[in-house]
C-alpha cells in the first residue's frame, strides 16, 4: 500500500504553510493539493516559479503518468472525484459526507451507474499514478496530499490503495471566517457554515481509522512552536524529526494551491487579524452557527 499522509481542514487554515515545511522532510514527497479545477496555464505559475506547462518536474510527472496509458492535462487533470460538468453523477460523487445513512445510498447509487464507476475508475488509476511517479521524482516513501477536501479523501480510503495518515488542521474558526469573508466575499453566516461543516465531515471520517491514523494539529500551535509541532507529527509519520531541512527555502518545491505556494516563508507569523477585522454582527453570527464547535477545539 502506498503510504499517504492527508491535510484535511477548511480553506485558510494554514494548509499551505504546513505543507512547505512538511516537505522539508526527505521522506516525503508532495505536490500539494493534488486536485484543482480549470488553471489558466499560461499564468499559472508552481511554486518553483516557473510556469506550471513549462517546469521541469511537472513536465516529468505527466510523462510518466500518460506512459501508463492514462491522460494527465495539467489544465484539468482527472485526479479530482467529480466531474466539473455538473449532473447527476458529479452531485452524488461530490456530494458532503453527512453520515452512515446517506453514504449507503451514496454507495449504493454509485454501484448501479456506470458513468460513476468510470468516472471512479479513472479518478483512481491517475491519483494512484501521479502519486507513485512524485514519489520516485521526489525519491521519497510517504505522499502528502494537501487538498483539504473530506470528500475526497473518503474517495481515496474507499479505493484500499492507501495507508492513510489524516493530519487534521484545526484553526479557530473566527480566523477562518475573517479570511473567507475578505476572500470570497460570502457573508459572515455562510462562512461559518462552512466552516462548521467540513469540520464535521473530517469528524464523519475518524471512525474509520484507526487511533494511530489520526493526528489533530492547530495552527496557532504551529505557528508558536513549529519545531514542536513538527516534532509531533514526525512521530505520527514514524520519521525521524532531526532529518528536517533547517532552511525549507533550500529545498525543492512543486506545489500547487493558493498563492502563498508564491511566497517566501522566511519568518512564519501567527495571524489573528479577525480580532481587530471582525465586527460584532459577524462574530455573533460565527458563535450562534459555530461557536459551540469551535470552544471545542479549544477556542475561548
Amino acid at each position: 500500500m502506498i503510504k499517504l499522509a492527508y491535510i484535511a481542514a477548511p480553506s485558510y487554515s494554514g494548509s499551505t504553510l504546513l505543507t512547505f515545511l512538511l516537505n522539508a522532510h526527505p521522506r516525503i514527497a508532495t505536490v500539494g493539493e493534488l486536485k484543482w479545477g480549470s488553471i489558466d496555464l499560461a499564468t499559472y505559475q508552481c511554486s518553483c516559479g516557473a510556469l506550471l506547462n513549462a517546469c521541469d518536474f511537472w513536465r516529468l510527472l505527466r510523462a510518466r503518468v500518460e506512459g501508463e496509458g492514462l491522460t494527465f492535462d495539467l489544465q484539468r487533470p482527472p485526479t479530482d472525484f467529480r466531474t466539473h460538468a455538473g449532473g447527476f453523477t458529479d452531485r452524488i460523487v461530490r456530494a458532503r459526507n453527512r453520515g452512515p445513512l446517506f453514504e449507503g445510498v451514496r454507495g449504493a447509487l454509485m454501484a448501479v451507474s456506470p458513468t460513476c464507476q468510470d468516472l471512479i475508475a479513472t479518478a483512481r488509476a491517475t491519483n494512484r499514478a501521479a502519486i507513485k511517479a512524485t514519489l520516485a521524482l521526489q525519491r521519497a516513501d510517504i505522499f502528502l496530499d494537501g487538498s483539504k477536501d473530506p470528500v475526497r479523501l473518503q474517495h481515496l480510503i474507499n479505493t484500499g490503495d492507501y495507508d492513510v495518515r489524516l493530519v487534521h488542521l484545526v484553526r479557530d474558526g473566527r480566523g477562518v471566517v475573517n479570511s473567507t469573508i475578505s476572500k470570497k466575499g460570502l457573508t459572515p453566516t455562510v462562512a461559518a457554515e462552512d466552516w462548521r461543516r467540513t469540520h464535521e465531515q473530517i469528524e464523519r471520517l475518524i471512525p474509520r481509522l484507526r487511533p494511530d491514523q489520526y493526528h489533530r494539529l492547530s495552527y496557532e500551535s504551529l505557528c508558536n512552536d513549529v519545531d514542536k509541532a513538527l516534532t509531533e507529527i514526525a512521530a505520527f509519520l514514524e520519521i525521524d524529526p532531526a532529518d528536517f531541512a533547517d532552511d525549507i527555502s533550500s529545498v525543492p518545491h512543486h506545489i500547487l494551491g493558493n498563492r502563498m505556494r508564491l511566497a517566501r516563508l522566511d519568518e512564519i507569523a501567527l495571524d489573528e487579524k479577525w480580532r481587530r477585522e471582525l465586527a460584532d454582527d459577524a462574530l455573533q453570527s460565527f458563535e450562534k452557527t459555530a461557536g459551540t464547535l469551535n470552544r471545542r477545539y479549544g477556542y475561548q
